[in-house]
């Protein structure tokens, strides 16, 4: 069963992570971590939203601590860029799964203009934390 585990004065709660759950998290992972351009926000970002062993794996490499993951980030953006969701967030998990598992086909580009570059998020998420993220690229900036 997929839950979270939430401490509040010394009282532990079990609380179940929905789809509803895991779409924000993938949602926030788009705009608040790889859509910044601070790297102290990503951190700050990354340190709420995934468990500190989480890999991110995509073309460019395997990223394995929120400091990779937030220069990794760094190196991809472009100035005045945005980020575009391309379709809704399909949770791919069933509802009781221990491991609830989401994708996400995004752009990323000029607002207003077609994406320079599109891709796909899955993200696997336990105990209310990103574990991993998978990123496909469909096309490179330039193609």
């Amino acid at each position: 069963m997929d839950f979270v585990i939430i401490t509040l004065n010394n009282w532990t709660i079990l609380a179940m992570a929905s789809a509803e759950l895991i779409t924000s998290i993938l949602k926030e992972n788009l705009y608040k971590i790889f859509g910044s351009p601070s790297h102290e926000e990503r951190l700050k970002h990354l340190a709420r939203l995934w468990s500190p062993d989480a890999l991110f794996i995509d073309p460019l490499g395997v990223f394995k601590t929120h400091e990779e993951v937030s220069n990794a980030v760094s190196g991809l953006q472009q100035e005045g860029w945005v980020f575009s969701e391309l379709s809704e967030v399909q949770v791919t998990s069933p509802p009781n799964s221990e491991i609830g598992v989401a994708r996400l086909r995004w752009g990323y580009g000029k607002p207003g203009e077609e994406p320079e570059l599109t891709g796909l998020d899955v993200i696997s998420v336990k105990d209310g934390k990103v574990e991993r993220l998978y990123t496909f690229l469909d096309s490179k900036p330039g193609n």
